[in-house]
């Protein structure tokens, strides 16, 4: 696999990239509510990034763009792409996880918090926030010039068999611990306070527990990314990431036998995703219990 790795700002580093010389974006960006407090996720992309992935793409290319299933935010993210060109007239697919907790607050203790007596309220929660157990996948494309489908396929001498193979869900679990730290040599790190895992004290010192180095909290699963990269695209192609994080589209590019073009801001976890990396593909395929691609759906 060639790789390409920037770390810095995706709407200056993408400048770095030709036009029209990438098959895919596919990228899990900041979601704009600010998931376990982080500064990152607070706002969404600057849609400039948007732009300047619309022209590095090929005309007819797709983007997967991971979003919260939450109204207000998936509206804007949709705003967004269609702001920097994207033809969005395609059916979303949904990532099923089944984990998770909800999040409505609880009547009765918010009462007696303030010492009024709540008893009445038992069982009455706050707002609506039922349990997340899914997340979108916005599907777009660079639009074309030809006049149809059929025109821009006459242009490949054939087409990949993955394009029968596109389902509107995927059902798989969040990565598990080796997965999230395969690749990675680091022992328990000190905990960051706003990491959010659990505490180990250890000689006066907080640490967490078992994490590794791989401290990223929005981890897709390889196998996730996998598919999207499987669905759009065919071996030796250049995939984008510009909101790289720790890695995990890199990996799937590793796995499937495609190149990666991966952009993050943060320091931390360009580093992780550079060690991750650096993993052979012998042992991801070792790690995902796999024998061959077609198992991986």
């Amino acid at each position: 696999m060639n790789k390409i790795l920037f770390n810095g700002d995706s709407k200056l580093e993408l400048k770095k990239v030709q036009d029209n010389s990438v098959d895919m974006l596919c990228t899990d960006p900041p979601y704009g509510y600010s998931f376990m407090n982080k500064g990152w996720d607070k706002v969404l992309p600057d849609v400039e990034i948007w732009k300047e992935s619309f022209r590095v793409l090929k005309e007819g290319s797709f983007i997967c763009v991971m979003a919260a299933p939450r109204s207000d935010v998936l509206w804007r993210l949709c705003r967004d792409l269609e702001g920097a060109g994207f033809n969005l007239s395609f059916s979303n697919i949904e990532w099923v996880y089944h984990t998770g907790f909800p999040k409505a607050g609880d009547t009765k203790k918010m009462i007696e918090k303030r010492g009024l007596d709540g008893q009445k309220y038992e069982g009455s929660k706050l707002g609506f926030q039922p349990k997340p157990a899914r997340e979108i996948i916005v599907v777009g494309m660079k639009p074309f010039k030809e006049k149809s489908y059929i025109d821009k396929v006459l242009k490949f001498e054939e087409l990949p068999e993955n394009i029968q193979r596109t389902y509107p869900l995927i059902q798989t679990p969040k990565p598990s611990k080796k997965e999230k730290h395969m690749g990675l040599s680091g022992e328990d790190k000190p905990l960051k306070k706003d990491f959010g895992y659990k505490k180990n004290y250890s000689n006066g010192k907080e640490y967490t527990k078992g994490i590794g180095k791989n401290n990223h909290p929005t981890i897709k699963p390889i196998k996730l990314m996998s598919y999207l990269i499987t669905l759009f695209t065919r071996e030796g192609d250049y995939v984008l990431d510009p909101f790289m994080g720790s890695g995990t589209t890199g990996l799937a590019c590793k796995l499937l036998n495609r190149n990666f073009i991966g952009i993050d801001f943060t320091k931390e976890y360009f580093d992780i995703a550079t060690e991750r990396l650096e993993v052979s593909r012998e042992e991801l395929i070792n790690t995902l219990k796999i024998k061959v691609q077609g198992e991986l759906f």
